[in-house]
């Protein structure tokens, strides 16, 4: 049987879905980047990044076709974006943001090179990936021209092998502590830096949104950042290993929501699974037993606070939801 003429694994039809789901939001997102960004080295790295995002939902919209299923509505851009809303964040921030997209590009995309069986999907995503890996290289490059690249903490060079052989290398919760590991270094310096732009980003939310319920959902967001960027900089310190700078500077003073409510808690809720899904990473490389209860509580925070948000959207009947099997047991209950 040819390969196009075999039907789409749950798998793949996840990944497509989550794919245009986030690429529209990416869409609406730098929409406003573009309208209002100053920086004139920046804007051809926004257009990059969203011509990436606009082909990929053509790409996927054409597949869906074919196939016979249905688009998703997604986040049309006339409704969630506001072009006439000021700056909320500035240029800083939109680098800040593309690479932290373009770095989730490259995670997602080679979970779903590896998960695919049809061949045509797995062409599409290793052009994905092949896509955020060149935009990833891009945003860096700038990043640094601008001196404004963040690199993980110097160590030095191994010289030569050992072997553990004390207990203590387990130890932390008690008794003495060994330096930390260039890996748990890795995760603890990735979490800071995630965290300063969720907390920027949930900072310009609160300050715009005219919900309460959002403002204050928002608002204990960035206390929750807080906690956690206090918590994984006082294990570095405790190394002497330097922490992540902080980008506070890069909100406005607007009030005038760029983005509608729906947009931003949809927003906010992406970033809570990344950061989820990354503490659960860092937990399962973190040998030092303080350093995994460390990521054990932001685990358990970060999973409250996510379902507290999908709470709020489904209540306003914001949720679109993803594909999933049949209910059997309704199909034979139902009526004929």
């Amino acid at each position: 049987m040819e390969d196009r003429k075999i039907h789409l694994t749950c798998v793949e039809i996840s990944n497509l879905w989550a794919t245009y789901i986030n690429d529209n939001v990416v869409k609406c997102i730098l929409t406003h980047f573009l309208q209002r960004v100053d920086d004139p080295e920046v804007i051809p790295l926004l257009e990059l990044t969203f011509e990436i995002a606009d082909s990929h939902l053509k790409d996927i919209s054409e597949l869906y076709q074919k196939e016979g299923i249905v688009t998703p509505v997604g986040f049309p851009v006339e409704k969630h974006v506001n072009l006439s809303a000021p700056r909320l964040f500035s240029d800083i921030f939109y680098m800040e943001y593309m690479q932290h997209m373009s770095k989730f590009g490259l995670t997602s995309h080679s979970s779903a090179i590896a998960t695919s069986s049809r061949e045509d999907i797995r062409a599409l995503f290793e052009k994905y990936h092949n896509q955020a890996a060149v935009l990833n290289r891009k945003i860096i490059m700038m990043m640094k021209k601008k001196g404004i690249y963040i690199r993980p903490p110097y160590m030095t060079y191994p010289k030569k092998v050992d072997f553990v052989d004390k207990q203590y290398f387990l130890t932390g919760l008690f008794g003495k502590k060994r330096p930390l590991l260039g890996s748990e270094v890795n995760h603890l310096y990735l979490t800071s830096i995630h965290n300063e732009l969720g907390k920027s980003t949930l900072t310009g939310f609160a300050q715009v949104t005219q919900d309460p319920d959002l403002k204050a959902y928002f608002f204990s967001g960035v206390q929750l950042c807080d906690k956690i960027l206090r918590g994984s900089q006082h294990v570095m310190m405790e190394s002497n290993v330097p922490s992540s700078m902080s980008w506070d500077t890069i909100v406005s003073d607007s009030t005038d929501a760029p983005y509608s409510d729906q947009l931003m808690l949809f927003v906010v809720g992406i970033l809570s699974q990344l950061g989820i899904a990354a503490y659960g990473m860092a937990l399962s490389m973190s040998m030092r037993r303080d350093v995994g209860a460390l990521y054990s509580g932001f685990l358990a925070r970060s999973l409250a606070y996510s379902e507290d948000g999908a709470q709020m959207i489904i209540e306003r009947g914001w949720l679109e939801q993803p594909p999933m099997f049949e209910d059997r047991e309704k199909l034979m209950k139902a009526e004929k």
